[in-house]
């Protein structure tokens, strides 16, 4: 069967534009803080993040998204090689929700707030950016390891 295989033509092109989803989406939590520590003050509360909020709602949001639909897709055509059931699979559609969770509801409206001369905003960027390198951390030993 073409479709129904990890080895399948199908199965590797959901597995590359997954891969590379996760470097747009996770892209914000490595080049964010180096970017805000090199322009501390002012100018990191004010135009870079705002930039950085509309890139995060516009582009890195969207791919994490992405990045679900795609893993999703890649148990659905494996033919049996991953299942949902998995314990490894389940763990990582929990961890994904819950990193789109912080995302959503701490880090976007951090970033709003910080985009509007609250340089408060920036403790709130800053540990949700720490949940979500940790959770991703997580995840990625999940994909790889695939214990249970």
């Amino acid at each position: 069967m073409l479709i129904g295989r990890i080895d399948s033509g199908v199965y590797q092109l959901l597995l590359i534009l997954h891969i590379v989803a996760v470097i747009v989406a996770f892209a914000p939590t490595v080049a964010h803080p180096i970017l805000r520590n090199r322009l501390r003050g002012e100018q990191a509360a004010g135009g870079l993040g705002a930039a950085m909020g509309a890139a995060n709602r516009t582009v890195y949001l969207p791919a994490l998204v992405v990045v679900g639909v795609l893993g999703f897709g890649l148990v659905a055509v494996s033919d049996g090689a991953f299942e949902f059931s998995d314990p490894w699979v389940g763990a990582a559609i929990l961890l994904w929700l819950i990193i789109a969770a912080v995302v959503g509801a701490v880090i976007l409206p951090a970033e709003r707030l910080l985009a509007g001369g609250d340089a408060g905003a920036e403790r709130a960027v800053r540990a949700g950016g720490g949940v979500v390198s940790l959770l991703l951390f997580v995840v990625l030993f999940l994909m790889v390891v695939k214990p249970g």
